[in-house]
């Protein structure tokens, strides 16, 4: 039997697109403002949209 991969960190980098979160299906890792922020979408502005809601 074949071994599975090691998990890794993956990080978002300023100017390209949102990365998929290895073991999180559906969700995307952005860098916003220089912070690495893990939303249920590809679309940085829904993040802006969810973060409303929650306050």
């Amino acid at each position: 039997m074949s071994e599975l991969p090691r998990p890794y960190e993956v990080r978002a980098t300023p100017g390209w697109p949102p990365v998929r979160i290895p073991g999180r299906p559906g969700w995307w890792r952005h860098c916003i403002d220089g912070e690495q922020v893990d939303l249920p979408t590809a679309d940085p502005s829904d993040g802006e949209q969810l973060n409303d809601a929650a306050h």
